[in-house]
């Protein structure tokens, strides 16, 4: 299996961007891997191309900024959304006020040839959320886009360096209210990344399987698995990558479940096929004592997540599990 493959990165800024720009970039055919400010440059050199997400943050009062302004130099194009936007004008010269705020549908009047607005209409439909607006677009920009809300121009809604292959949007593309969005993405991954859009969900899980056994070695894997959609779906690729003998899987009842429902999941996880070792462990006084008096809903979380962690312990303690590796299902 190719483990290497063309790859859009998108910077997670917060709030709930980066996620959607991803599963849209991966539509498209081509991989997207969510990156964080804090990762090296050296990670973001890896890929095709970055997009830097929104952000409940204020470019303009400087906040979120703790990034390796170093991305800038690298020879891959970068394309910034409302936050992403603004800090790419910041960084080039530009300058980033909080004023102007827009929210809603707007008309963005394209100007110019950018190779970003290619196949796109004079006039189209995009979706505004800002706070902050890039009152002056940076030296040897170009502003590409204009958007008008309520009768009121906006400058600077697009701007677009086309010798750096830097590009910003106030707008959100990602969203289904900006009508050709998902073209504006594929212009920037496809035609200016030049990324093949050859990936698929289908390879994904070969290439997870793969990744899998490489990581496990021949070493046991522990996984604590729920029942619901993230611990599940990992058992069962872990169980098809490793096998039954390298796999354990423990069940904790916590005694907050609806009825019957551990029962439930120790059937459906067998009918998977995943019956090999898998351990159930109901310590449902444990963690109703631990719970006893408590009312604060944070501190409820802290004791529950700590009990979990103190019966993995105990169950891999006692299965000889200590040097295993450990497995966790997320969202993600």
């Amino acid at each position: 299996i190719n483990m290497k493959r063309d790859e859009i990165g998108v910077v997670d800024f917060g709030g709930q961007y980066a996620h959607l720009i991803a599963t849209k970039v991966r539509r498209l055919g081509v991989y997207a891997e969510i990156l964080q400010p804090e990762d090296s440059v050296e990670r973001f050199a890896q890929c095709k191309g970055i997009i830097l997400s929104g952000s409940p943050s204020l470019s303009a009062f400087d906040e979120d900024n703790a990034y390796d302004m170093r991305i800038y130099d690298l020879p891959i194009p970068i394309l910034g959304f409302c936050f992403g936007h603004q800090e790419i004008a910041k960084h080039y010269g530009g300058k980033v006020e909080h004023t102007q705020r827009e929210y809603g549908p707007a008309v963005l009047q394209i100007h110019g040839k950018s190779p970003i607005f290619a196949r796109l209409q004079p006039e189209e439909t995009v979706w505004m959320s800002h706070g902050d607006t890039v009152t002056v677009a940076p030296s040897g920009f170009d502003e590409i886009g204009i958007s008008v809300t309520g009768g009121i121009s906006h400058h600077n809604a697009a701007i677009a360096n086309d010798s750096l292959r830097r590009y910003g949007f106030h707008f959100h593309p990602e969203v289904d209210d900006t009508v050709h969005g998902e073209e504006m993405l594929r212009n920037f991954c496809i035609d200016i990344c030049g990324c093949k859009p050859d990936w698929s969900m289908k390879n994904y899980i070969n290439e997870a399987i793969e990744r899998s056994r490489q990581k496990a070695a021949g070493r046991p894997v522990f996984l604590l698995v729920s029942g619901g959609v993230d611990s599940t779906v990992c058992a069962v690729l872990l169980g098809r990558a490793l096998g039954g003998d390298v796999l354990h899987l423990l069940h904790i009842d916590n005694g907050l479940m609806r009825k019957n429902e551990s029962s439930m999941v120790i059937q459906e996880l067998k009918k998977r096929g995943l019956e090999k070792n898998l351990h159930y462990v109901d310590a449902s006084d444990q963690f109703l004592k631990n719970l006893e008096g408590i009312i604060e809903p944070e501190m409820k979380r802290k004791i529950i997540g700590e009990t979990f962690v103190d019966v993995f312990r105990k169950e891999a303690e006692r299965l000889n599990l200590d040097g295993c590796v450990l497995a966790q299902g997320t969202i993600y």
